[in-house]
C-alpha cells in the first residue's frame, strides 16, 4: 500500500504533463460542425455572361432593323 501511495503523486504529475501537452495540438479528426469545401464556379460565370452579352447583341439588333415588326 505504501508504495502505491508514493507512486500515485509521480502518476498523477505525468498525467497531467501529458494532458496538457495535447492542449497545445490541434485536433487530428475535427468535430463539430465544419465548413463545406466549394468549388469556384468560374467558367460557368463567364459563359453566362457570354450568353447574356450575345442574346442582348441579337435583341439590339433586332429592334433597330425591325426584324421582330415592331415597328410599323
Amino acid at each position: 500500500m505504501s508504495d502505491k501511495n508514493k507512486n500515485e503523486p509521480h502518476e498523477r504529475e505525468e498525467y497531467m504533463r501529458e494532458s496538457t501537452d495535447n492542449l497545445d495540438r490541434p485536433p487530428e479528426r475535427k468535430e463539430g460542425l465544419e465548413e463545406p469545401k466549394v468549388k469556384e464556379m468560374n467558367k460557368i460565370k463567364i459563359g453566362v455572361v457570354i450568353f447574356v452579352v450575345i442574346v442582348l447583341i441579337i435583341l439590339v439588333l433586332g429592334i433597330s432593323f425591325d426584324l421582330f415588326g415592331l415597328m410599323d
